[in-house]
Parts: C-alpha cells; sequence; structure tokens
C-alpha cells in the first residue's frame, strides 16, 4: 500500500468560512468540502491504508523525500510562507485579545532543545524530550535528548537530564496517580525509503518503558511492555492506571494488543481480547470508568470509527456522527470545562486533500453518544496546540497544512460555549509537526518546538501567550491556603486574598503533550461555599470518573472570573484503603 497524493479539492475550509461564523451544521459542513482550495498537490497520507499496511505506509511517507515530513523535503516557497497572521481589530487591546512574547534564548538555540514531547511536571517545572530527534546520526549514535526547564525563572537554560540509553523519540507518556510521568515504547529502528531493489526498512517499536521523577530529576527503568508501541498512546483510567493502545509494534506492524500498567507492581498486563486502534488514538475516559475513542489519530485511522470502550471486558459502541473522520490525523481535542459536562470537542485535522476546520462534540454524559456540529474555528489546521485556559475558555493556536503554511493564528471559544470562536493576539512563532503547548500553573500558555524545513528545521524558540487576565492593571486572587492533599468528595478549607469573593473553583491536570494529542486533559469544577472573610470550603468532587486520581491544578475564580495562579494538590480515594463507595467501584464499571 503506498501513501495517496492529496488532491486539488476540499478541506482548507477556512478559506470560505470567516471567523465570526455561527455554529456549522451539517448542510455547511457538507457545502464547506466542495469548495476549491488551494492546497498542495503533493501531500503525502495514509489515510486510505488499512491496519495490516499502516506501518509501511507511516514509514514510506516519513522517509520519501516528496513529502513535507521527510527530512530531505525540498520546501517550495509556498509550502515554507507562513498564512498571514489575521488584523486585528482596531480597538483590540491585550486587555481583550492577550499578548504573545518570545523567551530570551539564553543558550537554547545552541543547545537545539526539540521539545516533541513536554510534560508539566508536579513541582511545576517543564520536561521537554526528544530522543533522537527525528535525526538518524542522533539515533546511530545514541545521542538521546531530554531537558527540564523552569517557567518561574524563564531567562535561565533549560537543564539537560540523563536519558536511558533505548530513543524515547515517539514514545507515549502521561501522568501516574503520584504525579511521576511513564513513557513507554519509543523508536527500535527508523525507517527507509524503497531501494532499487525493492528493500524497505520500516520503523519499529520499543517494548521499554520509564518513570521519570521530578525529585530526583531521573529516569527509571520499570516494566516491559507485552508487545512494542512506536506512537502508542494512553488513558489513565479512574484509578489513574495507564491503558495503553496503539502503536506499530517490533515488526511495524499496527498493534492489536492492548494492556494496562500496574504502579504498585511495575509491570503491564495484556487485556482481555484483541482490539485495534490508530497510532496516537485519543481516548478519553468517560464519568463511568469507559474509554471513549474520538476520532483523532496520526497519519490514518486504520478503519478505526469513534467507539466508546469498556476496556475491562473488550466490548464497544459506536459513537457516530463525527464531521470528516478521514480528516482528523493530528487534529486537537478538548475536554470541554467543566468535565462533569462529559462534553469533547474534536477541532481541525489533516487528510490527504488538506486540513479542516469544523469542530465536532460529543455529549459522553448521553445514553447513546453522538457527534453534532460545532462553531467552525476560523481557520484550517493540523498540528494545533489547545488547552482549557482557568476561565474555561477553549484556545488554540498555531498549526498549518501538512507540515507546511503555518497558521499564525490563535482563537478561543469562551464559555460556555454558545457563540463563535473569538481572535485572539496573533503568535510569531511558526508551530507545526512535532510542536507541543502546555498550560501554566499562572495560567499562560507555553508554546515550543516544530521540526520541519518550512522553519528552517529544529524551532528552538519559546512563546508564551499571556490571557487578559494576566494583562498589566488586571489584579488577580491569591490562594493563601490549602491542603495539598484532596479526598475524593471530601470538603476543604481554602485560604485567599483578591479584590472579589471567591465564587468558583477548579482542578486541572497537568499537562502532557505530543502531536497535538493530550488525553488525560480535564478541568474539574470544585464546589465553593463562603466560610467567611478571606476563606472558602471547597468540596471535591466524589466520582472518580469524573476526577480519576493524580496530580492537578488547583485554581480559584473570582466573582469577575478572574482566576488564580494555580497551586499543585494531589487527589486521593476517599479513604486510604476504600475499595468501592460513593463514586468509586460501585459506580464506575471498569476503574
Amino acid at each position: 500500500m503506498r501513501f495517496t497524493p492529496g488532491i486539488v479539492a476540499g478541506l482548507a475550509v477556512a478559506l470560505v468560512v470567516p471567523l465570526s461564523a455561527a455554529r456549522a451544521d451539517t448542510e455547511t459542513a457538507r457545502r464547506a468540502v466542495v469548495v476549491p482550495a488551494a492546497v498542495s498537490a503533493n501531500v503525502l497520507t495514509c489515510n486510505a491504508a488499512p491496519k495490516e499496511d499502516i506501518g509501511a505506509c507511516v514509514s514510506r511517507m516519513l522517509a520519501d523525500d516528496r513529502s513535507p515530513y521527510s527530512p530531505g523535503h525540498e520546501f517550495t516557497r509556498e509550502e515554507k510562507q507562513a498564512v498571514t497572521a489575521p488584523r486585528q481589530l482596531a480597538a483590540a487591546s491585550p486587555a481583550q485579545i492577550g499578548s504573545w512574547s518570545v523567551l530570551a534564548s539564553c543558550g537554547l538555540a545552541e543547545d537545539q532543545v526539540n521539545p516533541i514531547h513536554a510534560s508539566l511536571t508536579k513541582t511545576g517545572k517543564v520536561l521537554l524530550t526528544a530522543g533522537s530527534g527525528w535525526n538518524t546520526t542522533n539515533f546511530a549514535g545514541k545521542v538521546f535528548k531530554t531537558w527540564l526547564w523552569d517557567p518561574a525563572n524563564p531567562s535561565a537554560c533549560a537543564k539537560e537530564i540523563p536519558m536511558p540509553d533505548k530513543d524515547l523519540f515517539c514514545s507515549g507518556h502521561l501522568h501516574l496517580a503520584d504525579g511521576r510521568i511513564l513513557f513507554f515504547g519509543g523508536t527500535s529502528r527508523y525507517g527507509e525509503v524503497a531501494t532499487p531493489e525493492g528493500d524497505e526498512d520500516h520503523f519499529a517499536g520499543l517494548r521499554e518503558s520509564y518513570v521519570f521523577d521530578d525529585v530526583s530529576e531521573k529516569f527509571v527503568a520499570t516494566g516491559l511492555m507485552n508487545v512494542a508501541g512506536w506512537y502508542p498512546n494512553a488513558s489513565a483510567n479512574a484509578a489513574g492506571s495507564p491503558v495503553k493502545v496503539g502503536g506499530l509494534d517490533d515488526a511495524s506492524q499496527l498493534t492489536s494488543t492492548n494492556e494496562i500498567y500496574s504502579s504498585a507492581s511495575g509491570q503491564w498486563v495484556k487485556l482481555t481480547g484483541q482490539r485495534t486502534f490508530p497510532m496516537y488514538a485519543d481516548l478519553r475516559l468517560r464519568k463511568n470508568g469507559t474509554l471513549c475513542y474520538v476520532g483523532v489519530y496520526y497519519a490514518g485511522r486504520a478503519g478505526v470509527s469513534p467507539q466508546c470502550w469498556n476496556w475491562s471486558t473488550n466490548q464497544s459502541t459506536a459513537i457516530p456522527g463525527l464531521y470528516f473522520p478521514d480528516c482528523r490525523d493530528q487534529a486537537s481535542s478538548l475536554m470541554l470545562d467543566p468535565a462533569h459536562a462529559q462534553k469533547v470537542m474534536v477541532i481541525g485535522g489533516g487528510c490527504s486533500s488538506g486540513t479542516t476546520g469544523t469542530t465536532s462534540i460529543v455529549d459522553l454524559n448521553a445514553a447513546a453518544p453522538k457527534f453534532v456540529g460545532g462553531p467552525h474555528l476560523g481557520f484550517a489546521a493540523m498540528h494545533t496546540c489547545a488547552v482549557v485556559l482557568p476561565d474555561g475558555s477553549a484556545f488554540v493556536a498555531g498549526g498549518g497544512d501538512h507540515n507546511t503554511r503555518p497558521q499564525l493564528r490563535a482563537s478561543r471559544l469562551p464559555y460556555p460555549y454558545t457563540g463563535a470562536w473569538q481572535q485572539l493576539a496573533s503568535p510569531t512563532v511558526p508551530r507545526l509537526y512535532h510542536s507541543t503547548c502546555l498550560l501554566l500553573p499562572d495560567g499562560s500558555v507555553l508554546t515550543m518546538g516544530t521540526t520541519s524545513g518550512a522553519v528552517g528545521g529544529v524551532e528552538t524558540r519559546f512563546e508564551i501567550y499571556k490571557p487578559p487576565y494576566m494583562q498589566p492593571g488586571v489584579v488577580r486572587p491569591a490562594i493563601t491556603s490549602v491542603t495539598p492533599t484532596l479526598r475524593l468528595g471530601g470538603t476543604y478549607a481554602a485560604g485567599y486574598t483578591g479584590p472579589a469573593a471567591i465564587t468558583g473553583a477548579s482542578l486541572t491536570k497537568l499537562g502532557s503533550a505530543t502531536h497535538s494529542v493530550d488525553s488525560n486533559q480535564r478541568k474539574v469544577f470544585v464546589g465553593v461555599a463562603p466560610a467567611g472573610a478571606g476563606r472558602v470550603n471547597l468540596r471535591i468532587e466524589a466520582n472518580w470518573g469524573t476526577l480519576p486520581l493524580g496530580t492537578y491544578m488547583l485554581t480559584l475564580t473570582d466573582s469577575r472570573r478572574i482566576p488564580s495562579k494555580s497551586v499543585m494538590v494531589q487527589v486521593v480515594r476517599a479513604t486510604a484503603t476504600a475499595a468501592s463507595g460513593i463514586g468509586q467501584s460501585a459506580a464506575c464499571c471498569c476503574c
């Protein structure tokens, strides 16, 4: 199976739908796909590849110099050209649209910090991992890189951290319930394009996994997976245990073996039966403990459609209605605020005919979940950055068209998501393939990385977006006291200062992102009751399907909807030894 040349017509719908477009309906979306679009005719994808050919197809796509994902691709002027940043409204100010700033390099360029994988640690620092960093010379010489950067001291250089002698490039990663970061899989072999004799080498995965402890700042080997993974992904279940799916095995075949990791034993255990998911499949934890694949993937969906999956029994139920399921390559998705509403939005993505700016929303609280159309993003892109901000807004920035034509754009959809996406201040650093972003504890968004000849190679500059609530003159509330450990269903006192009363609070999962995917992102509502001057009582969600165990950023919000800076807290079981209880095993099918 060969990769598919793109067609000059299709889904670059931002060219025809304005930023102020109202919520898209089915007919609008149907019309959008037939509008001719100025996209490259040389887009190479694996959307049409069957699951047994995905490994070979992806290897060819990444190695063939016709592909903009290949390090040897000769980029045209059009492919390099950044899409012009939208003109800001004459009256727009940072107080309305926020602001961007590029950090001083402090040796970052010289160090070639390449954040293909990025995770916020429980100490508030950012772990930036490249492994071999899409570099065959590094891979052959076992030059594997990772760094730790402190947002509290942004002018200081990122600190290099010793890595294992295995390549964590294109691994999966997520936070364990205790806040450490688990890496699993990676690259055991680089692929090469076919020789005249017909020989090929295909990318293949690793079985190894490692835990990064940000206190000791070391990687520690843990159990081997039963099946190797290259571009695997995992979603934490309600107990915080990683459920790993997808990825290419050591024979470059898309695996149908899924596994769960035990932090207590350090072992991986095969799950019941076989089920195929795409590379970097985006699965979301549902309130009842099942995991729902929302249709976001890498390179090709391998014929897999959205579904809710009971990972303990291997039963699944289809989720119909996703707009353009073949155009969600390296799309973004967000569990919208608050997580107990269980609404997930899929945003943008790529396909063989270009990119889309459509969104689809699914309500996982429904007895029979199905996607409906959401508001058009206002521009079409894949490789985007997406987070939910502390004020509840959905935020999306950057991206481009198959590692070409970067978008210097950013938009937000204000809570409660009933209107249109709003134009924000424009970023200045292009973000394409291998870019990442994270929400930081102060409420800003850190954007990083890109590996593309369209930007001259590896993009080493960091750029930070500060929303309106961080602009000069805004006095934010501040958390002065709270216990660092919160039990499910408990009530806790918190102290604060600020110019207005606290009326809201939330718990936001620490980010761990790569290739536009962070399957464990969520912002969970916390009940608030006044408890005297400068004090409130916080009522913590009881259901661990809504609030899975783990490390979170606690944020208080005042009556002006201005959020505080966040503090790190640990969410644990309702009782230290409980096997069941309110919102736990008795109410959770597969925790």
